[in-house]
């Protein structure tokens, strides 16, 4: 990858000669119906509310440009319908929750969780509307307190999304969900941007998780079967420290323990988080999906499960919760992703080396996106039993003599290839393949 910083020292004061702003990359930022992006996305189950939001009243959502509302009626299904009423419009946030679906507050029309109309009761009993009109509906699930909806083909229904990182049994999982203004792709590339965790959650703010996140790191970006992972190891005292942070595409994304100190060596330990960035519409977001709690995660009880749930979660920097002055003085994740403008410009970025995930993130969506539009379907479809690659390997490796970089490259790469070698296995099978990894690397 080249710079793409010109040879030219440029002008001083030069704002006069660069007040235009570009158009905005539409292939990977526009998510409305028809739109690249949009009708990819669409091809994967999307969460879009916890099911605790669902209780005797309906609740008003937009997603991927679309207004909808979500319920569950009283036998206790989950419909996600177009929110304006097929009759004249009246929106069906106001509706009643029926038996069977939700009657329209205007004229009763009565549609039941697939958009069929029930009944229209001011109309003659020998009216056929019913056979002639549907509501517009969505396919739902409900996996561990969260709501997915599916927005694609109907021809195409793909299995329900699972991970093997929400099957742990030692592991709570507690969901959440957050609003964002500003497009989703500049919340979703700052997984693979491995060099914010230590300026902006380290260095400049202070530390927002552990200190240990100050440490300069040796970098990585691998293409996964299904996305790709960056490879971050870092030294912290006498220890190596390796973590893999994986994008699955079109838009999930896990982490690992966030309050990982690095202080203790563990062999392939799993995700704090698994989140979603899924789009509102262009200019907003949701960031959703679930914390993982437990206390091989967590052992010096920073976890703060009240703190987790609709638009707060239990660690700084993801929203505006705090006053402007305080964000100015602290700044986290949200103020960096919102202030890159509603829809970030890539035509003013100057990409250097150290963006080298967010430049194999872009072309890899670019590339499924095309492919999709092409009538092929992508991997990323109907994710059954996946195997993921997040993960945290801490090994005991002091620093001798030589070159600890090299050190720390190899640590990280014979990691790395453990963990996808290992797919497919048991947690078990997986530990036991990266920790003959590392001890070959400790004992050569």
């Amino acid at each position: 990858m080249t710079e793409t910083l010109t040879a030219a020292k440029p002008a001083k004061y030069a704002g006069y000669h660069q007040r235009e702003v570009p158009g905005t990359d539409r292939e990977l930022t526009a998510v409305g119906p028809g739109t690249p992006f949009g009708e990819y996305v669409r091809s994967a189950w999307q969460p879009i509310c916890l099911s605790s939001q669902l209780g005797d009243l309906p609740l008003a959502i937009r997603i991927l440009g679309e207004d909808l509302v979500a319920f569950r009626d009283k036998s206790g299904r989950v419909g996600v319908l177009h929110r304006h009423c097929a009759h004249r419009g009246a929106s069906l946030e106001f509706g009643v929750l029926m038996e069977h679906g939700i009657s329209c507050c205007y004229h009763g029309w009565h549609f039941d969780i697939d958009g069929t109309i029930l009944a229209t009761p001011a109309e003659p009993p020998t009216t056929r509307i019913k056979d002639k009109i549907v509501q517009g509906a969505y396919p739902t699930i409900e996996l561990h307190g969260l709501v997915f909806a599916y927005f694609g083909d109907p021809a195409h229904v793909p299995p329900p999304p699972r991970l093997d990182t929400a099957e742990d049994e030692r592991v709570e999982l507690k969901p959440f969900v957050l609003s964002i203004p500003c497009n989703w792709l500049q919340v979703y590339e700052n997984s693979q941007d491995p060099v914010h965790v230590v300026w902006l959650h380290a260095r400049i703010a202070g530390a927002h998780f552990d200190e240990s996140n100050a440490a300069e790191q040796e970098l990585d970006f691998l293409e996964t079967p299904l996305g790709m992972m960056n490879v971050q190891t870092r030294r912290w005292g006498d220890a190596v420290w390796t973590r893999n942070v994986e994008c699955i595409l079109p838009n999930l994304n896990q982490t690992g323990a966030l309050w990982e100190s690095a202080d203790t060596e563990k062999v392939f330990q799993r995700v704090g988080l698994t989140r979603w960035i899924v789009p509102i519409d262009d200019t907003n977001s949701l960031q959703i999906g679930w914390r993982h709690l437990g206390s091989h995660l967590d052992p010096a009880g920073k976890d703060r499960p009240e703190a987790i749930g609709v638009n707060t979660i239990d660690f700084e920097g993801q929203d505006d919760s705090t006053t402007y002055e305080q964000r100015q003085r602290r700044p986290g994740d949200y103020d960096a992703q919102v202030s890159q403008r509603p829809v970030a410009v890539h035509a003013l970025e100057h990409l250097v080396l150290s963006d080298k995930g967010v430049v194999l993130l872009r072309w890899l969506l670019r590339r499924a996106v095309r492919a999709f539009a092409e009538g092929k379907r992508p991997p990323a479809v109907g994710l059954d039993q996946l195997s993921t690659f997040t993960q945290d390997t801490v090994t005991l490796l002091p620093q001798g003599e030589g070159d600890d970089r090299t050190l720390l490259r190899r640590h990280g790469a014979l990691v790395a290839e453990a963990v996808l070698a290992s797919a497919g296995r048991t947690p078990a099978e997986r530990e036991a393949i990266v920790r003959e990894a590392v001890t070959g690397l400790r004992q050569g």
